[in-house]
């Protein structure tokens, strides 16, 4: 069979078979994924952010490839064949699992709303009629929509025309949220369970049937594209660096030792001592990619306009809600994948902008700002200095540590009750310059495990530098507020700074008042 290549700027010619090749031609859900852009507001702050899902779902595979054919030799042989027993592919052989590995990398992103993670959370709750499993908070609304959509319909076919069961394929590409699916039964019992889901979870139990170590095998196969080291963590972290040039270099991270260095776990990915080095230039590289650019006090604060936004440009634009609402459902039709882009999101903006420019109110505030990029927004805090000097760092570590308590696991409906309660104390601020508050989402913690000849150990347990960097980030602001400085001014007479140490303070009593309780 022949192949095909498509040149890479981080990681050079990724190869393809012509099946693969033609698959992602013809595939409606792998195209629509040109359109949804990769890090949501921030080319706001560095223009040059223009990646989509497209190409880091590509980027995604190629790792997961090279991760996966350096595991598999290592992993038990007679075990690897029950594996393929139990899912049913014991005559395709080993490199079955190699595929099915592979094209989870692929297709790991194809739930994501437009803009990403700017709305990923947020089209469920303003959706009437979304399907009750993200009401249950079993699972982040992207993979939830990317295992419904696999267990359903349209993209189920295309995956079959592959060559490939799409079951197989949905338990490697979402194996974290099938499990817990597996694990709560209040959404099978009551609510049943959509498409060929069913199907789906009767794999995983069969493969539970076989025993804790060759579910341990599973998990280990499906850790290469979403565990605490992945494919996916991998190749973002290096194309986002390259993307936006902030921090340092791509070439800081060593891909092929970090890869030559890998072994399999039970359950996880772990590494020989050797690659210490190496994890920590990945790791500072990451925690630049965080500091300067995920959790940027201007990508944070327009990523809230468009959330504060969302709800009435749905009210406003049918066509987009009802696509909206079928695509996160499962059950989309070819036409509702080309309008549930950034593109129609955008558009449907200016729309709603145009159409109410003679009004007044917070909703066109935020969309011209969106639509023009100023503001008289402004963050309290910036920088971790900034933080810090307001608060003291016992204090900042408090707050903190509040806000990581009351996010949970990182549901969108925990950060909504943050901002409430937040808002509830600072009503004053909230009635004189407006008020915004913007708690990231964003997952920083690297817990791998590395071994050496007589010992085990985190990462962090084991190199200073990163348990630096682990604790520099305890210290850097979790929560972000927001005021207009004009109004503020004008409608109250006050400034910036004596707002910022009044809202420090607040919240540092909000922590005390929390930890005195509990």
């Amino acid at each position: 069979m022949g192949f095909k290549e498509i040149r890479d700027p981080v990681h050079g010619w990724v190869r393809l078979s012509e099946d693969e090749a033609k698959y992602i031609d013809e595939c409606p859900y792998i195209q629509r994924l040109r359109h949804i852009s990769q890090d949501g507001m921030v080319p706001y702050v560095y223009p040059s952010a223009k990646g989509t899902r497209f190409e880091h779902s590509l980027g995604t595979m190629y790792l997961a490839e090279r991760m996966v054919r350096r595991l598999i030799g290592d992993l038990d042989q007679a075990r690897l064949r029950t594996l393929l027993e139990a899912l049913n592919l014991y005559d395709e052989g080993i490199e079955a699992l190699v595929t099915y590995v592979k094209m989870s990398g692929l297709h790991h992103d194809i739930g994501h709303p437009p803009l990403s993670h700017v709305l990923d959370g947020y089209m469920s709750i303003n959706l009437d009629g979304a399907d009750e499993a993200y009401s249950l908070g079993i699972g982040k609304e992207h993979e939830v929509a990317g295992l419904l959509n696999l267990s359903t319909g349209m993209l189920r076919r295309h995956v079959t025309r592959l060559g490939l069961d799409p079951d197989t394929l949905a338990l490697f590409t979402f194996y974290k949220l099938i499990k817990r699916i597996w694990r709560i039964t209040s959404y099978t019992k009551h609510r049943g369970v959509p498409g060929s889901l069913g199907t789906i979870l009767e794999l995983y139990r069969d493969v539970e049937g076989q025993g804790e170590e060759y579910v341990l095998l599973l998990e280990t196969l499906s850790s290469i594209v979403s565990g605490p080291f992945d494919a996916d963590r991998l190749d973002y972290t290096l194309r986002d660096i390259y993307m936006t040039g902030a921090g340092s270099g791509s070439n800081a991270i060593d891909v092929d030792r970090l890869i030559t260095y890998l072994h399999p776990g039970k359950g996880y990915l772990i590494f020989d001592d050797k690659a210490k080095a190496f994890l920590e230039g990945y790791m500072i590289a990451r925690y630049n990619l965080y500091k300067w650019v995920y959790t940027h006090h201007k990508v944070l604060l327009y990523s809230e306009f468009v959330r504060e936004s969302i709800g009435q440009i749905l009210s406003h634009n049918r066509g987009l809600r009802d696509s909206a609402l079928r695509f996160i459902n499962g059950n989309p039709a070819e036409s509702d994948l080309d309008r549930y882009v950034d593109y129609a999101v955008m558009y449907s903006i200016s729309d709603y902008y145009y159409s109410h420019v003679d009004e007044k109110g917070p909703i066109l505030e935020y969309l011209d700002s969106i639509m023009h990029r100023r503001t008289e927004w402004r963050a309290l805090w910036k920088r971790d200095e900034d933080y810090i000097s307001l608060m003291g760092v016992g204090n900042a570590l408090l707050v903190n540590r509040l806000i990581d308590e009351l996010k949970g696991e990182g549901s969108v409906k925990n950060v909504l009750k943050i901002k409430e309660a937040i808002s509830d104390k600072l009503t004053d601020l909230k009635g004189c310059g407006g008020l915004i508050v913007s708690v990231p989402l964003f997952e920083v913690e690297f817990k791998v495990i590395i071994k050496g000849g007589d010992y085990t150990a985190t990462i962090d347990e084991a190199s200073p530098l990163v348990k630096a960097i682990s604790l520099s980030w305890e210290q850097a602001p979790h929560i972000f507020i927001y005021t207009n400085a004009r109004r503020l001014r004008e409608s109250c007479g006050l400034n910036m700074a004596d707002v910022s140490r009044a809202v420090a303070s607040r919240l540092v009593s909000m922590a005390q008042s929390y930890f005195n309780k509990h």
